[in-house]
């Protein structure tokens, strides 16, 4: 009698792997990372997307936040709710998330992505519900790791992120076609966004000292997912939008806030979507090296040779 257990026995291990382990889609490089101009996280995209699959990543820092694999007019794409903070531990310090969620997306072989936040205006001509497809910007806050290749033990030796230009110009430009069709006369086509801790609002003096440094609006978090898709290579524009004005610039309620919220998802759920879709008529457009030049040696010996672009 022929023994088939030795043969059979190493295939249905391989079987059982191949089930167990998460399938990562190598096709899906696009990504949206949520925040408040998207409104409610668990919403997004409600009656407009299918969500194929959740599932988690885990990366060199622990698992990643949920990623939900979806589906826009037949284009795939990941998002990520509220720039991570789904399921982070209460007693985890502020920043490890953002770590988390931006190694998952690399690993995941995301190239571009797409973000976006409320802000406080500090420019008076800002009105609620303005939308702004930010050019620059100003970081303030330095409790979060500053490099997340260090953090989260990536490494990309010879990449040199280059932040001349610390948004992307072509994924703006995108954003901007699509919104100012959309949403007409409410888009402000560039902004300096400044970045602070997200413990609190600002105060009058402290809005007064970042429109003197050149700052049109604040928020809390674009600042951290731009540096960090700027130090992995990912391609990454935001859609800021405005939902009050800043402290010392004219008074507001917090219903301004509640309500503007709503009238911005409402647009800038389906430009960020429509963006997903038109990726492909720019990919043969964008500058290769725009998320980080190549070089060879070291800051102090550039003779030094043997580092190539990953």
């Amino acid at each position: 009698m022929k023994n088939d257990f030795r043969v059979t026995t190493p295939l249905l291990l391989i079987v059982w792997l191949a089930l167990s382990l998460p399938v990562y889609a190598q096709d899906i490089d696009i990504a949206i990372v949520g925040g408040t101009s998207f409104g409610y996280p668990p919403d997004f995209g409600k009656d407009l997307v299918e969500i194929d699959r959740t599932f988690t990543v885990t990366t060199e820092v622990g698992e990643s936040p949920p990623i939900y694999q979806m589906n826009y007019s037949g284009t795939s794409f990941y998002y990520v709710q509220m720039h991570g903070v789904e399921n982070r531990p209460l007693e985890e310090p502020d920043g490890w998330h953002f770590v988390r969620t931006w190694a998952a997306l690399y690993k995941l072989g995301v190239k571009f992505a797409f973000g976006g936040a409320t802000n406080g205006g500090i420019d008076p001509a800002y009105e609620i519900g303005d939308m702004i497809v930010a050019h620059d910007m100003i970081t303030l806050n330095s409790h979060r790791p500053q490099n997340i290749l260090r953090a989260s033990g990536i490494s990309r030796p010879g990449i040199f992120p280059n932040f001349e230009q610390p948004f992307s110009v072509e994924l703006r430009k995108l954003l901007i076609d699509i919104a100012n069709t959309k949403y007409p006369g409410r888009v402000y086509e560039s902004g300096v966004f400044i970045q602070d801790d997200p413990g609190r609002f600002e105060t009058p003096a402290e809005i007064r000292m970042m429109r003197i440094m050149g700052a049109d609006h604040v928020s809390h978090n674009v600042g951290t997912e731009a540096t960090y898709a700027r130090q992995l290579g990912i391609h990454f524009a935001v859609l800021n939008s405005i939902s009050n004005p800043a402290n010392g610039v004219r008074p507001y309620e917090y219903e301004d806030m509640q309500n503007g919220v709503q009238e911005i998802a409402a647009y800038a759920v389906p430009i960020v979507l429509e963006a997903v879709l038109r990726i492909d008529e720019i990919r043969d457009e964008i500058d290769p090296d725009s998320a980080g030049k190549s070089y060879e040696g070291t800051y102090t010996n550039p003779k030094r040779g043997g580092q190539e672009k990953e």
